[in-house]
């Protein structure tokens, strides 16, 4: 799904680049997730990157992202993969510097070809271009839930 964020503006090749290099890089660790393959999927990430998941841990470093990732795809996440996002945004903070939101993103488990509507997250990265090449630096990942009525007085 394209978004009005994310056609260029005005004629921007450099910046239309920049966003495709990002759409592969989300891309890349889907695939690697697919996989099964902790240090592909942190091959993403700065080495120095922070990565909270969706039930509010903290991993820290590019080797602590592949390090929990794996161990995660050799146990509770075998065989699982990635959905494509419903919806992205990208937003250029400078030339070497993104904010790539993308929503309603699920892992599906083995034999599931579609997630459930609670099981759907949205994630914020923030990506920094070094030597000329991009990666995330910082990761967040939420549910994307309704929030609960008030309780009746």
């Amino acid at each position: 799904m394209t978004t009005e964020e994310e056609r260029p503006v005005r004629g921007d090749d450099a910046q239309e680049a920049a966003r495709e290099e990002l759409r592969g890089l989300v891309a890349a660790q889907q695939r690697a997730w697919a996989a099964g393959d902790g240090a592909a999927f942190a091959a993403a990430f700065t080495e120095d990157a922070d990565f909270v998941a969706v039930d509010g841990s903290h991993l820290r470093t590019r080797a602590g992202i592949a390090a929990s990732m794996q161990e995660g795809f050799d146990t509770f996440m075998a065989g699982t993969r990635l959905t494509d996002p419903q919806a992205w945004h990208m937003r250029f903070v400078g030339s070497d510097l993104a904010v790539v939101v993308t929503s309603g993103v699920c892992v599906l488990w083995p034999g599931a070809r579609t997630g459930r509507p609670e099981d759907l997250s949205v994630q914020t990265r923030v990506a920094v271009r070094e030597s000329g090449t991009w990666l995330f630096t910082s990761f967040q990942n939420g549910r994307m839930r309704p929030p609960e009525p008030p309780p009746a007085r």
